[in-house]
């Protein structure tokens, strides 16, 4: 099933920024000796993601687990910039009670997170969840994959440039500084994170992802975006913090492109925080 608004094939638009996909009834039905597939998996997309670069990733759950629902979470720069906490909580409450089904239903549940605009779309369904339910988003793993990024401003800038097409990054640029970053700063001078430090603490946050979730950070030392020592560093933060966090680091591949790199590995780390739930 589909609606005309959703992003990819076979998925029913929820709201603008959330679609499902249902399997076929003709799905293959769970292997019994894959206790720890997920049935549910959350995908929570990176900014301005192109639907041909998302369905890789739900094409490749589409195949590995041909049973699971996949949730889909897609975001822009404007949702995390410009769109106020209480907003885009609302806009995620259906995406809440597709979760509390799949959590009534017993159903083992995936986070598969890619980016800082995926991170802001978890830890922004997180808060969703507590607010209605009261309790941590109730997940069985979690992969984060090229998150979270520095809360360096320099860094913060390129990203944002990035996700806008090349073809207008001529006005980006000076866009990004005078408009975009004065925002992304402004916490900053009432003694508040800016918007990157507070998904960072947010993932750390214990009443958001509970700290028996296992989890498992998926980065590069070629990420030009999210430098490879600021997804080390949340990792140490989160074992601190009693999370039970592995990382799983790859040489050469791009910012959300590791499994590019070596996909025999990345979907075997999948498993593994799965399999370790």
């Amino acid at each position: 099933m589909s609606s005309n608004n959703s992003p990819l094939p076979n998925f029913t638009s929820l709201s603008q920024r959330t679609a499902l996909y249902r399997p076929p009834p003709t799905s293959t039905p769970p292997d019994p000796s894959q206790k720890a597939a997920p049935q549910t998996i959350i995908l929570c997309a990176w900014f301005r993601a192109l639907p041909k670069h998302i369905s890789k990733y739900t094409t490749a759950h589409q195949h590995r687990n041909p049973s699971a629902d996949i949730l889909l979470l897609q975001s822009g720069v404007a949702d995390m910039i410009f769109t106020s906490h209480a907003t885009q909580r609302a806009h995620l409450l259906p995406a809440v009670e597709i979760l509390r089904a799949a959590h009534a239903a017993g159903n083992r549940i995936l986070l598969h997170v890619f980016s800082n605009g995926g991170a802001n779309s978890a830890v922004q369904l997180a808060h969703a969840w507590r607010e209605v339910v009261g309790t941590p988003i109730p997940v069985d793993a979690v992969v984060l994959d090229s998150c979270p990024g520095s809360p360096d401003i320099r860094l913060a800038a390129t990203a944002v440039i990035t996700s806008i097409p090349r073809s207008q990054q001529w006005w980006a640029v000076v866009f990004v500084w005078t408009v975009i970053m004065p925002l992304f700063i402004s916490p900053m001078l009432v003694g508040s994170p800016n918007l990157v430090e507070w998904l960072r603490r947010g993932l750390n946050d214990g009443s958001l992802f509970a700290r028996e979730v296992p989890r498992v950070y998926l980065y590069s030392e070629a990420d030009r975006l999210v430098p490879s020592s600021a997804v080390e560093e949340h990792c140490a933060e989160a074992r601190n913090a009693g999370y039970k966090a592995s990382l799983v680091r790859f040489r050469g591949s791009a910012h959300v492109a590791h499994v590019n790199e070596d996909k025999v590995r990345y979907w075997g780390a999948v498993d593994e925080v799965m399999g370790s739930s």
